[in-house]
């Protein structure tokens, strides 16, 4: 009988499906998380021609991913946005695969494939309609081009790719503004591969040309006040042996395999080529020791680290099968190696999905108790996830912090401004300005009606409302 083929693509297909699949069955996997309402009304204002006030806050261009998550929330409200980022994920898996395939051939790129999309980051942003995965899109293109420009013959070719690979890496700078790490690493390998002149003529002369085109006439381009946003990201730093072991928990075992493809008998440089190309991200979090989504943003290195890994994966199972000829040995030993990489990416999946809040209990009682018109004040920052998911219920309801809350001190504490509920939370959204201010206000007309213990992968969180007498 004749053995029986499965073509690449063929196999490309089922990963991709897989995360599909994985990802449109659990889109329910959280209530809607703050950025991604920040993101998705900072594109509906966009669409509507209205004044965005969050707009010159972003720490990403609001014309990229934004009103790509609005348009996605109109078809389809969050699940419909979250959606949006599935497109890009499946889209970067794709691309990881062409760059792994050019490099190390076809095998090689589907393991890359498989071993990107089974990373529990690579299925957590997938339904995250944050523009992280968008970011990663493009960083992913920016890469798969400027491998490609090394392997095509024509001249014409080879400036197209380069010049398209770095109008990429700038899109993804301008999604997500931490990208322009990335760019020197990206440029050094254009460099080694193609010389100084095409390296200023056909990646740095984009760069420079179109990012100066961006930042004279585009109206939310970075300025001073997203500087001060990135700047307040360094105010939350922690100790380095603590970010140290936070960065290396989501690429521990990734890594490991990558430097295991240090070792690989045809590829052992191209491996170490890899692992130097992922790490800047990695550099910059270590070096500035901000915590600030260090768990998302290794999704960024795991590009570069997955073709590396797969090299890994390719040099053990040799080691694993030595002394026999027999292929399906090898196979027999691969397989063992994902399985468990894949078993690791679900608990570390299982995890992030449980990072933020599920607010669910405390929309679920505004559904049920709320009004048309009510006042709720909380101490965190989160009223725009209740004005997102019941603005269809209460379109005239008002969110306020508690901090907008006119009080009086005097003959008693207590509240001038009208208030029907208060909301506590002091450990997530409300950890700056904790409750605890204001409770001589609270309890001279309030009284608890509600209370809740919150589920997260690294703890509880308690959260308290209040109605007025």
């Amino acid at each position: 009988m004749k053995r029986l083929h499965i073509r690449p693509r063929h196999l490309l297909l089922l990963v991709l499906l897989y995360g599909m699949l994985v990802t449109v069955f659990d889109l329910d996997y959280n209530s809607v998380f703050i950025d991604e309402v920040y993101h998705i009304m900072m594109g509906r204002e966009l669409l509507r021609g209205e004044p965005c006030l969050g707009c010159p806050f972003a720490t990403g261009s609001p014309r990229i991913h934004p009103t790509l998550a609005a348009i996605g929330d109109i078809a389809g409200g969050i699940h419909g946005a979250r959606i949006v980022s599935l497109l890009f994920g499946l889209g970067l898996t794709a691309t990881v695969y062409l760059a792994s395939a050019l490099l190390l051939g076809e095998a090689l790129g589907i393991l890359a494939a498989a071993l990107f999309m089974f990373t529990g980051q690579t299925l957590y942003l997938s339904k995250l309609a944050t523009y992280d995965m968008t970011a990663a899109f493009f960083l992913g293109a920016s890469f798969c081009m400027l491998v490609l420009s090394t392997r095509v013959a024509s001249e014409r070719h080879r400036a197209f790719a380069i010049v398209f690979g770095s109008i990429a890496l700038l899109l993804a700078a301008i999604t997500k503004y931490l990208l322009p790490v990335f760019m020197p690493a990206l440029g050094l390998y254009v460099l080694f591969s193609h010389g100084w002149r095409r390296t200023m003529l056909y990646c740095a002369l984009p760069i420079v040309a179109l990012g100066a085109l961006y930042v004279a006439f585009e109206q939310f381009a970075p300025g001073a006040i997203v500087g001060g946003q990135i700047e307040t990201y360094r105010v939350v730093t922690v100790p380095l042996k603590t970010i140290f072991e936070w960065a290396f928990r989501w690429i521990a075992f990734v890594l490991l395999l990558a430097v295991f493809g240090i070792f690989h008998e045809k590829h052992g440089k191209r491996a170490a080529m890899l692992i130097a190309l992922g790490s800047p991200i990695i550099i910059l979090h270590l070096f500035t020791r901000a915590e600030q989504s260090v768990n998302k943003n290794m999704i960024f290195a795991i590009i570069f680290l997955v073709p590396a890994a797969a090299l890994g994966v390719d040099h053990m199972a040799r080691l694993f099968s030595s002394g026999t000829r027999s292929r399906a040995v090898r196979v027999l030993f691969t397989t063992a190696i994902v399985v468990i990489f894949w078993a690791y990416g679900v608990f570390n999946l299982k995890w992030l999905e449980r990072q933020y809040p599920d607010v669910t209990p405390v929309i679920e009682f505004f559904d049920e108790n709320g009004f048309d018109g009510m006042v709720v004040a909380m101490n965190g920052w989160d009223g725009v996830i209740y004005e997102y998911t019941l603005a269809g219920r209460f379109p005239r309801a008002k969110w306020i912090n508690l901090r907008d809350v006119e009080a009086a001190d005097s003959p008693e504490p207590a509240f001038i401004a009208h208030v029907d509920f208060v909301v506590c939370e002091d450990l997530f959204y409300g950890k700056l300005t904790p409750c605890s201010r204001w409770q001589a206000y609270i309890d001279r007309d309030f009284t608890l009606v509600r209370n809740f213990s919150i589920e997260h992968s690294w703890g509880f969180t308690d959260a308290a409302i209040y109605g007025r007498r």
